[in-house]
């Protein structure tokens, strides 16, 4: 195995690692979710450049016939690039606690204030930060900011 495999298979274990955890382990470490929200997506210009690129590599890889395991490897990587990229949605998960934002829990009473812009962005003033909302339907933003109104603290 050269060093190129090995560091290849180092990264394509972490990535897979972290696919794991972000999907099946990160929400178990939160109470039970009412619904979940998803969100809306980001431009990732510099994701699709990175896919590109494992793609030449990939492909100079199969067109010199050496190594299967090294293209599998980086075709294993291809495929987590565009998972993460642009399969993988990204969600908000609502609790009678909080919300689960991006594997960080915000409890009800930690938020100060809320504001809903005219784009269809609630923006949550904490004590020390901001954390803004960009849902992909305005009924989803509309029941969240309808459950954070109700809640005693709020």
């Amino acid at each position: 195995m050269t060093v190129q495999t090995f560091i290849l298979s180092i990264i394509v274990s972490l990535c897979l690692a972290l696919a794991i955890y972000s999907e099946w382990l990160r929400p178990l470490r939160f109470p039970p979710t009412q619904w979940t929200i998803p969100l809306r997506r980001v431009s990732h210009k510099d994701l699709g450049i990175v896919t590109v690129l494992l793609l030449i590599v990939f492909i100079q890889q199969l067109l010199r016939a050496e190594g299967y395991l090294t293209s599998g490897l980086l075709l294993g990587l291809i495929l987590l690039s565009l998972w993460y990229g642009w399969i993988r949605q990204s969600m908000a998960r609502v609790n009678a606690e909080g919300i689960v934002i991006k594997g960080r829990l915000i409890r009800w009473p930690q938020v100060h204030r809320y504001q809903l812009t005219p784009e269809g962005i609630l923006i949550l003033h904490l004590a020390q930060q901001q954390v803004t909302l960009s849902v992909q339907h305005a009924d989803d933003l509309q029941r969240l900011y309808q459950h954070i109104i109700a809640q005693p603290d709020g």
